[in-house]
């Protein structure tokens, strides 16, 4: 009888970009189970305890430490060692006193950066969706599969600081010029750089943004792009 939902593995070479995180002597890495990224931009809990933070030798030992509830995604204790972990989100273990925010490096792959603890309680969310419900309430639609009441003032791409876990707007951080934000796709990966001008879109092209880093000026497509703020590493 066929498994319901599939192999809980991927092959390592056949897994997106985001998941390249582990090392290459694994043939197989667990695969994300649905959640609150898709499966192309999130990697495996049990992945990340394993091939990143290193504090398991092995995916049995990796699986222990994450039932015990020793590790925290965005404030709450994890027990589901395929649960998917994507950008921004916030990976906690507070026996050790450790505390990490996912980025991508230069080549769109999974990075963890350590924090500090005050900044593991919010976590930074992109709006990619607004609507309107009854009684003429807004709907605003975040990156990570959230939905949240409020926020009038926010448009597609504005960034969001959630206090976690209890999920109130902390402040929004508008998409403008000035606005330094953190490069998620293309091959300005990984980079942050402020916006110099938005260009409005056309027909045939995507919108694009001219930004200004340290080494210059150059162009980018406005979806590539995170709102960071001063929390940008």
């Amino acid at each position: 009888m066929a498994m319901i939902g599939g192999s809980p593995h991927l092959k390592r070479l056949a897994a997106p970009k985001f998941a390249h995180v582990a090392r290459k002597e694994f043939v197989w890495l667990a695969k994300p189970m649905p959640g609150t990224h898709s499966a192309g931009e999130s990697v495996a809990l049990v992945t990340l305890v394993r091939d990143v933070l290193h504090i398991a030798d092995n995916s049995r030992e990796a699986k222990k430490i994450i039932r015990s509830g020793d590790v925290l995604v965005d404030g709450r204790a994890v027990k589901r060692e395929r649960f998917p972990v994507g950008l921004m989100d916030v990976v906690s273990m507070p026996k050790m006193g450790k505390h990490y925010r996912v980025t991508v490096d230069g080549h769109e792959r999974a990075k963890l950066v350590e924090i500090p603890e005050q900044k593991a309680k919010f976590k930074l969310c992109k709006v990619e969706r607004k609507g309107q419900l009854r009684g003429n309430r807004t709907q605003v639609g975040l990156h990570d599969g959230r939905n949240i009441i409020g926020g009038n003032e926010l448009k597609i791409g504005d960034t969001v600081k959630l206090g976690m876990p209890g999920q109130k707007i902390l402040e929004a951080m508008k998409l403008q010029p000035d606005a330094k934000c953190l490069i998620t796709k293309g091959k300005h990966a990984g980079q942050i750089a402020n916006v110099s001008k938005i260009h409005p879109r056309t027909s045939r092209r995507a919108a694009e943004v001219t930004m200004k880093g340290n080494g210059g000026e150059f162009i980018t497509v406005k979806k590539y792009l995170f709102v960071v703020g001063d929390e940008g590493q």
